[in-house]
């Protein structure tokens, strides 16, 4: 799920990524309370966002089509696909899992209340992401809009769920693996300029080590937590041989790391 301001660990955040420098000092029950919502909303969803699908295109090379109303965003939209699914696959993560992905107006009902930019109904191996018009009224900073760019990266995003899904080799991945594979994507595969923007709203060195990604910080400030996390993937010493970590329950096991 690629969320907007983030649920809170129960109460009050607004609809995107929690702004910078907010802060939460939530009792242990309400930081139990959310990560059962935000691990339910990897893999749960009650109905089907609506959207009328004017336009379809099967991204080239990738068993994933994509479906909406505008055509420029339904291209732009199998961009974002087809980069994430070669990324990955150099990463040597199987991509052969088909997919379905709709550009909604509205998402599916999320357990747990979750607001996002997208999620994936697994009963249906359907990715469901808002269409360009709403996600500009969630920016992912107070001055970081969503354009075309930052669309096509939130794409994919929920494509970096959905290969990682296929790819655990641990029955019950925690959210923080399944977010830092798909935030990686999601950062990897950007633009350079929308992504430099990004980083610039969140500076520093990432996250020195395993031991500092934690639930925590992604509940508070989801976006944060994805440039942290890219700078740790672009260290030499982790890149690929993390990401296989991770996939195999070797590095991010607990969510709130030892």
């Amino acid at each position: 799920m690629t969320p907007a301001h983030p649920a809170p660990p129960v109460a009050t955040r607004g609809p995107a990524g929690a702004m910078p420098g907010a802060r939460a000092r939530a009792p242990r029950n309400r930081i139990r309370a959310a990560t059962a919502a935000a691990a339910a909303a990897l893999v749960f969803a009650a109905a089907a966002g609506t959207v009328a699908q004017a336009e379809s295109l099967q991204c080239a090379g990738t068993g994933v089509t994509v479906h909406g109303a505008d055509r420029a965003e339904v291209r732009g939209a199998c961009g974002g696909v087809v980069t994430a699914m070669a990324f990955l696959a150099a990463l040597g993560l199987d991509t052969s899992a088909a997919a379905e992905v709709r550009l909604v107006e509205t998402l599916p009902a999320i357990q747990g209340g979750a607001a996002a930019y997208g999620c994936k109904v697994k009963s249906e191996d359907r990715i469901y992401v808002l269409n360009l018009a709403e996600c500009r009224k969630l920016p992912l900073a107070p001055d970081l809009q969503v354009d075309a760019a930052i669309h096509r990266g939130l794409v994919a995003h929920e494509v970096g769920h959905h290969v990682a899904a296929a790819n655990f080799r641990v029955p019950r991945p925690t959210v923080v693996a399944h977010e830092y594979i798909a935030y990686v994507t999601m950062m990897a595969t950007m633009d350079r300029e929308a992504r430099e923007r990004i980083l610039a709203q969140f500076p520093g060195t990432g996250f020195e080590s395993a031991r500092e990604i934690g639930l925590t910080i992604y509940l508070l400030d989801p976006t944060r937590f994805g440039a942290h996390a890219y700078r740790h993937f672009m260290r030499p010493e982790n890149g690929a041989a993390f990401i296989g970590q991770v996939l195999s329950g070797r590095a991010l096991a607990t969510e709130t790391p030892p």
